[in-house]
Parts: structure tokens; C-alpha cells; sequence
């Protein structure tokens, strides 16, 4: 001991000091006090329970607020779930009417190119102005005139001058 006294001793100074977290604690007085507060056990005294009262802490009118909100409460979250449902179900709606629109359009245009595909064009102008002979009318050769309310046009007499 006291050779780590001395290592922790100042230059001729006499003061000594220990560093760290095994410095020991200077003897203090007891606390009277508390010695005698532990010698004296606390005794415990019975309390004599109160009748209890019927809804001691609420009233009628607190009781019958508190039952309709918690009526509207559930109300509102049954609610809340069957809009949230119908919600879902449209939802499924939709997409399986975008892939009946989408299915069809894909039809549509399978359709179109097989049409487009079936009567070569040219084929038809080449028969009409060499086996036929037909020509592009002039100017001079197209007569128009007006026609009826309806939107097709029948001919059962002569086209009028």
C-alpha cells in the first residue's frame, strides 16, 4: 500500500491521491436517523372498505353518452368495411372489363388485317381498267345530287339531270 502511495505522491508536496474506481470512502459518522427509522418495522393498519355504491364513478347520462358512442363508433367501422368491400369488388370489375376491351380490340384488328389481307387492291384495280375497261370519271362526267333524309341511297327510278 504504501508503495502505491508513493507513486501517486506530488513532488515534496506530501498529498497524496488514488485515482480510479478503487478509491475508498472516508469513514463518515452513521446516520442516526435511519438506523432508528429501520429498527421501527411500519405497522400496517386495516382499512375498513366502504360498501360499494352501483356505478360509483358514473352517472346515467355519462352511461347512456358513452353507450351511443360506442354504437356510432361500430356503425361507422361496419360501414367503413362495406364500402371498403364494394370498393374491392369494382375494382375486380374493371380489370376484368379492360381484358374483355382489350381481347376484343385484339380481335377487331385481327379481323381488319384479314380483311385487308384478303382482297389484293391492286389485283382488283388491274381487272377493273384491263378486263373491264372502266376509267376515273372526269369532272365534267360526275353529277351530284341531294339526296333524302335516310342515310343510304336506293335507286328505283332514273337519277335526275
Amino acid at each position: 500500500m504504501e508503495a502505491n502511495k508513493k507513486r501517486y505522491q506530488y513532488d515534496g508536496y506530501g498529498t497524496s491521491y488514488v485515482e480510479g474506481n478503487t478509491v475508498r470512502k472516508l469513514r463518515v459518522a452513521p446516520d442516526i436517523r435511519r438506523e432508528e427509522e429501520n429498527h421501527q418495522l411500519p405497522q400496517r393498519r386495516r382499512q375498513v372498505q366502504a360498501q360499494p355504491r352501483a356505478l360509483s364513478g358514473i352517472s346515467f347520462g355519462s352511461m347512456l353518452v358513452l353507450t351511443l358512442a360506442i354504437i356510432t363508433t361500430v356503425y361507422v367501422c361496419v360501414d367503413y368495411l362495406m364500402l371498403q368491400h364494394q370498393v374491392s369488388q369494382m375494382q375486380k370489375q374493371i380489370v376484368s372489363m379492360e381484358k374483355e376491351v382489350t381481347k376484343l380490340t385484339h380481335e377487331n384488328d385481327a379481323a381488319l388485317e384479314a380483311i385487308n389481307t384478303a382482297y389484293d387492291l391492286d389485283y382488283v384495280y388491274q381487272v377493273a381498267v384491263e378486263e373491264l375497261g372502266m376509267v376515273y370519271p372526269n369532272k365534267n362526267t360526275v353529277i351530284t345530287y341531294k339526296r333524302g333524309t335516310t342515310d343510304y341511297v336506293r335507286q328505283f327510278e332514273d337519277i335526275p339531270d
